[in-house]
């Protein structure tokens, strides 16, 4: 039976996996507040988000998901 560190150990993979794939993508598609879409479901991130967050990489929807996630550990 896994026991939280096992799952926490999992969970450290998935986001390392995420955090990986997020730069590859970064880097293919630029980065900072020039990014209009989003690294996780490939949306338009709103101007009034990118000027309220500059440099972001998310949409509010993947971002709230993402941090909800994160905050899981």
């Amino acid at each position: 039976m896994a026991d939280q560190f096992d799952r926490a150990q999992e969970l450290d993979a998935v986001f390392r996996e995420q955090a990986l794939a997020i730069h590859k993508r970064a880097a293919s598609q630029g980065t900072g507040t020039a990014r209009t879409i989003c690294v996780d479901c490939d949306e338009k991130i709103p101007q009034a988000r990118r000027i309220a967050v500059p440099g972001c990489l998310r949409c509010v929807e993947c971002a709230t998901l993402y941090e909800r996630l994160k905050g899981g550990l």
